[in-house]
């Protein structure tokens, strides 16, 4: 794939993911004969989530890399514990694959809680990347459902801003190194 293909494919991706998030979050008109409610969940008090999400832009210590320096597509899985009507605490893995340039697939562990507000949902949470160097990460985010789909499941699109730390030692001094990293991430997938 050359740059100029990958330059384009990531353009799309992220233009279409940024229309969603657009039409997650405007204000749309509901009438009463819409549309009938969504149904109930199954599993009260249980839920999870399975989606995509891409980082757009990694801001760090050392350089500024956007989707078109690394795309990476990233496959979250999560499953919830409702802690009281409105909040809970989700247990979510991610799997990255660097697609372009290639590299090693990637997994973190990144547990969490999650508060709907009503409108949409805040949270935060704490991460891990496994089989790297010594790191941890703050990971503040803002979820929004788009449409319910049936079975008490529902579209939703969602920003995560993670800040990693990650800590190495300098390869010229021998010193200990700290790099930190924002990165801004999109995810889109399904809510039950």
């Amino acid at each position: 794939m050359t740059t100029k293909t990958t330059s384009i494919l990531a353009c799309c991706v992220a233009t279409g993911l940024a229309t969603g998030l657009v039409a997650a979050i405007a204000p749309a008109t509901a009438h009463a004969d819409d549309a009938a409610p969504p149904a109930a969940n199954p599993h009260p008090g249980v839920g999870g989530h399975v989606g995509v999400a891409i980082p757009l832009v990694f801001l760090n210590s050392d350089k500024t890399q956007t989707i078109g320096d690394q795309f990476t597509l990233a496959f979250p899985i999560g499953i919830g514990f409702k802690l009281t009507d409105k909040a809970a605490i989700d247990f979510e893995t991610i799997v990255g694959n660097p697609i372009s340039p290639r590299g090693l697939t990637g997994l973190t562990v990144d547990p969490g809680i999650v508060y709907d507000t009503g409108s949409f949902v805040l949270g935060g949470r704490l991460g891990f990347d496994i089989f790297a160097p010594t790191n941890f990460k703050l990971i503040p985010l803002i979820h929004k459902a788009i449409a319910p789909i049936g079975a008490g499941a529902n579209w939703f699109i969602e920003g995560a801003f993670p800040v990693t730390f990650d800590f190495t030692k300098d390869m010229v001094t021998g010193n200990n190194k700290t790099t930190v990293e924002l990165d801004i991430v999109v995810h889109t997938g399904i809510g039950f």
